[in-house]
């Protein structure tokens, strides 16, 4: 240690040098000031390193004129050095205010902690995908990756499919019953929507028979300019409506009852955007769900987990009927097609 300081002072600086050097220091104090205040949120005067490193450059050429050149290289390190320390704190602590914040957010929309069972189950399937995706790097054949990806979508899709897509399919198969013929089971009718129990919105305050509310964070700016948001908590709540055609009217209970239309009846912008979209009476709309006896009386509900339970707004599934096996078509060709380039590259 004695050696290197010893080599570091071997050279003496004259007055001109000092000066240079003292101007020097002063684009390390720009670092420093930005390091400072922006990776450590510390407050003082912008000027105080700009005082500060000239003066120390100064300061050491009076005590010795071999000093300077090793103050100066000390000033240097000292940027990468605090930056990097920097980095690490700050992004700890902006960890450590993620997690209070998300704590807030959730006791204010009551969301459940995530189970350490699903914590750990999630942690799992991460480990098997990089092992698998190691594994096929080291055996040279992460082109066996076309393949994997493709079938795994597929398989997905068949034995996993999601709600919408089980609404959907009941939906082609179910045929529309009229209300005042209703048979106990899962049903498909279409009517009207008639208020019973109106709930109120929970950040427009609109009343309503029931509403879907989604909060979204605004993502950074892409290299492009433009920024996505993502979302961070959704709820869809119903209360008890009717729904009513040409021959009768029956009872719905709507805990549990997803939508499955696309629309936006209020929303406000900003880094936190706000989106609520409601059902509303006269609201024609088309609702498959459990039909089953109250009392005496027709009531449809969700029946079980399983069970489907949805509204959807008829125009749109009429739509989406009419051009679905068209979609279908062209993805199977699609899938077939990709199967012969797979084969064609991996052989």
């Amino acid at each position: 240690m004695n050696e290197f300081f010893a080599f570091l002072t071997q050279n003496k600086a004259d007055a001109g040098v000092v000066v240079f050097l003292m101007l020097f220091s002063m684009g390390v104090a720009l670092f420093q000031t930005v390091i400072f205040s922006g990776l450590y949120n510390l407050k003082f005067p912008n000027w105080l390193f700009f005082v500060l490193c000239p003066l120390t450059v100064g300061v050491s050429f009076l005590i010795d004129p071999g000093y300077p050149f090793a103050v100066i290289l000390f000033l240097f390190v000292s940027v990468f050095l605090f930056g990097i320390i920097g980095m690490i704190y700050s992004g700890i602590k902006s960890s450590k205010q993620e997690k209070i914040d998300r704590e807030k957010f959730n006791r204010l929309h009551n969301i459940p902690k995530t189970k350490l069972r699903d914590k750990l189950l999630g942690f799992f399937v991460l480990v098997c995908i990089v092992g698998a995706f190691y594994g096929l790097a080291v055996t040279e054949n992460l082109k066996l990756l076309f393949l994997i990806i493709p079938g795994f979508v597929l398989v997905s899709s068949i034995f996993f499919p999601s709600s919408k897509s089980k609404f959907y399919k009941m939906q082609s198969i179910l045929p529309t019953s009229k209300i005042d013929a209703i048979a106990m089971g899962l049903v498909e009718i279409e009517g009207d929507l008639e208020e019973i129990e109106p709930i109120i919105s929970p950040y427009f305050k609109k009343p309503c028979i029931g509403y879907s509310y989604k909060i979204e964070k605004e993502s950074p700016r892409d290299d492009d300019g433009r920024t996505t948001y993502s979302t961070i908590f959704s709820e869809v709540k119903t209360g008890k409506f009717k729904i009513k055609d040409e021959t009768g009217s029956v009872t719905v209970d709507g805990e549990g009852l997803e939508y499955y239309f696309d629309r936006i009846d209020n929303q406000s912008g900003g880094k936190t955007r706000y989106t609520e979209t409601y059902l509303k009476s006269d609201d024609y709309m088309l609702l498959i769900g459990y039909a089953a006896s109250d009392n005496g009386n027709v009531l449809i509900k969700k029946d079980s987990a399983d069970t489907i339970f949805g509204i959807a707004v008829p125009r749109s599934i009429s739509f989406r009927n009419k051009y679905k096996p068209l979609l279908d078509s062209f993805l199977t060709v699609l899938f077939f097609i990709s199967l012969i380039l797979i084969y064609i590259i991996l052989n």
